[in-house]
């Protein structure tokens, strides 16, 4: 008997068990490809962060043999719960080159990400939940797009992993045994994805002990047990890690409660910001049903873990150990586990499985098709604007200033576009993080302090409360810079003591003119 893919979602009561099975998995492989076409359409991945990224992995891979960056940077590997990414690049980029080898694992999230959630619903439901469709947009979402790459590949790995442990909730001892390595490569990975998968475990792990009938005491005692395989990560972490670093406090609020709300409604922006939050609600309607249509069955394990994550995230501060969007960055997963939780069940009447399946289709396709458009479009602005460099000479010192938005949200990519001048051309990039806590990179280039380090390349074109004019910045740049390069400014803009060198549609790179220099 052959199974379209998509009928096992409208009813699979009377598919063999064998023609289920190969449905399901062609489903999910179909499914899975599709999500890759956006980045399979962008000549330059166009991630806010990842060019920070990649100038980064030009650091950890280059400066050993580079005297050039050696002089600004120095770069030592330790053991951090944040190295998914920055690990299968220096795999693959040996073989393949740096850029080709970044586009291929960061394109590679969102297909792990779909896989991750399909085999969690059938994992939770027996079978995929036609529901489970409305999910899979929520794997482009605003941490991916926003470049935290390595969040993100640990929530991919946390979907599949967190169907696994479903799956062998009656083989404890097997359980045990396969999660020591994979809680190790989940922590690996990102310590945020690591804590987001302990939640929905142990959360699992309390549900499936009481629903059994076992005491409170003896539920929580058994969970603890079940959960310490888990830990190896951060015992590991703690006995390697070495003291000293610049001090960064614990976590910070920077925001008020009313941004939670908003983080869950912009949980899908790319860049048409009304059909982007009309996607959002099409999602929370689609949670409605599952919740709240009779005919829906719901897994109370998988619910309650997600409402854990999400008294966790009205909670949690907005930046933890100097990073940002903390909060930001679960928002998604929170409503992915939402929709994921409920299901169809066998009182489900054709009628509604088949409008499901259509409304589902249609979200999903328009999605995918205004993900991969909007992908192409920065891919191409990304490609254009980085031609500036080009006349660069390789090895100089460089200053680039990103023009942003005072207080407004911005669509626009390209705040760390500079880290593919580092990556390309060796030129200094003043966009790069040094977090003790979180990156291996130190940066060390005094004759361009303060202009050495992220935030620096961020300016305005009018001064934005305490922060400074584009003109004020380019003003204060130390002479030691040769170059200046300006993202998202009138080509035809002059500073006083630079020289257009080389313009783009809207970014100049500018040359000192000689009687500025040392």
């Amino acid at each position: 008997m052959r199974v379209w893919p998509f009928s096992v979602l409208l009813d699979a009561r009377h598919v063999a068990a064998r023609d289920k099975a190969l449905a399901e998995l062609a489903l999910i492989v179909l499914l899975s490809a599709l999500a890759a076409l956006p980045a399979i359409c962008a000549p330059v991945l166009p991630l806010i962060d990842l060019g920070g990224h990649i100038g980064r992995y030009a650091v950890q891979l280059d400066a050993g043999r580079s005297e050039v960056l050696r002089n600004w940077y120095s770069f030592n590997w330790g053991l951090l719960p944040n190295l998914g990414v920055d690990l299968l690049v220096q795999l693959l980029a040996p073989v393949m080159g740096l850029e080709p080898a970044v586009h291929l694992i960061v394109g590679m999230i969102p297909p792990l990400t779909v896989s991750g959630m399909l085999l969690l619903s059938r994992a939770a439901h027996g079978r995929i939940g036609v529901n489970a469709l409305f999910a899979l947009p929520l794997a482009i979402s605003l941490p991916y797009l926003y470049g935290f790459v390595n969040f993100a590949l640990s929530i991919a790995l946390a979907f599949h992993a967190m169907a696994l442990w479903i799956a062998l909730e009656r083989r404890p001892l097997l359980r045990t045994a396969l999660f020591v390595p994979i809680g190790f490569v989940l922590w690996l990975c990102h310590l945020v994805g690591w804590a987001v998968f302990c939640v929905m475990a142990g959360v699992t792990a309390l549900e499936a002990g009481l629903r059994g009938g076992k005491g409170a005491v003896s539920t929580v005692v058994s969970t603890g047990l079940m959960m310490a395989p888990l830990l190896l990560g951060p015992i590991i972490g703690a006995l390697m890690s070495k003291p000293g670093g610049d001090a960064v406090p614990l976590f910070e609020i920077t925001n008020s409660p009313l941004r939670k709300i908003e983080w869950l409604m912009m949980a899908l922006t790319d860049r048409w910001l009304g059909w982007d939050a009309a996607c959002v609600g099409v999602i929370l309607f689609a949670i409605y049903l599952g919740l709240r249509v009779p005919a829906f069955v719901r897994n109370r394990a998988l619910l309650l873990a997600a409402l854990a994550l999400l008294a966790l995230y009205l909670l949690m501060p907005d930046t933890i150990m100097g990073s940002r969007y903390a909060d930001m960055r679960i928002a998604p997963v929170i409503l992915a586990l939402l929709v994921l939780a409920a299901a169809p069940g066998p009182q489900a009447g054709k009628r509604l499985m088949q409008g499901l399946m259509i409304g589902a289709a249609v979200f999903v396709l328009a999605r995918l098709a205004t993900n991969t458009a909007s992908m192409a479009m920065s891919g191409r602005q990304f490609a254009e604007t980085l031609t500036a460099i080009e006349a660069a000479p390789r090895g100089v010192n460089l200053v680039s200033l990103y023009v942003d938005e005072c207080e407004v949200w911005n669509t626009d990519r390209r705040r760390h576009i500079m880290g593919y001048g580092l990556a390309r051309r060796h030129l200094f990039d003043n966009g790069q993080w040094q977090l003790p806590s979180g990156q291996l990179i130190a940066i060390h280039n005094r004759r361009l302090s303060p202009f050495d380090r992220d935030p620096s390349t961020i300016t305005f074109l009018k001064p934005c409360g305490e922060l400074p004019a584009v003109t004020k910045d380019v003003a204060a740049i130390p002479r030691a810079a040769r170059f200046l390069w300006v993202v998202r400014i009138d080509p035809a803009t002059r500073f006083p003591g630079w020289e257009p060198l080389r313009k783009t549609a809207d970014s100049v790179l500018y040359r000192r003119l000689p009687t500025q220099l040392d």
